[in-house]
């Protein structure tokens, strides 16, 4: 039987693994820092565009963050990947982590089966 797993919709969807889903979320952060970079040497129109990819791109990279946070994690070295990368993540200051975002990741540890 999969693992099963609720996103932020409530509709329940199979945990494509910690790994992938921090692979997905660190391609995310560094399209972000990339259109980011392109973002602030804009103007006129072209800022306008990159803005309305950046909020698109934005709202992508908090999605993904929030199911790599929900994700279960199945043995402890899943465990310590998962703590590790965010711990990364608000050391470096590479994108902000919400409360919610903390909790479920803490929720998720605590559903480790042995």
């Amino acid at each position: 039987m999969p693992i099963q797993l609720v996103c932020s919709n409530r509709q329940m969807e199979a945990a494509e693994g910690v790994a992938k889903l921090i692979a997905k979320h660190r391609q995310s952060v560094a399209e972000l820092e990339s259109l980011g970079k392109q973002a602030m040497e804009a103007e006129g129109k072209d800022a306008v565009l990159l803005g309305q990819k950046l909020d698109a791109i934005i709202a992508e990279e908090a999605a993904v963050r929030r199911r790599a946070a929900i994700a279960p994690v199945a043995t402890i070295a899943e465990m310590k990947m998962k703590a590790a990368y965010f711990q990364r993540l608000t050391a470096h200051g590479w994108c902000e982590i919400d409360v919610d975002d903390l909790r479920a990741l803490l929720g998720s540890f605590t559903k480790l089966q042995s």
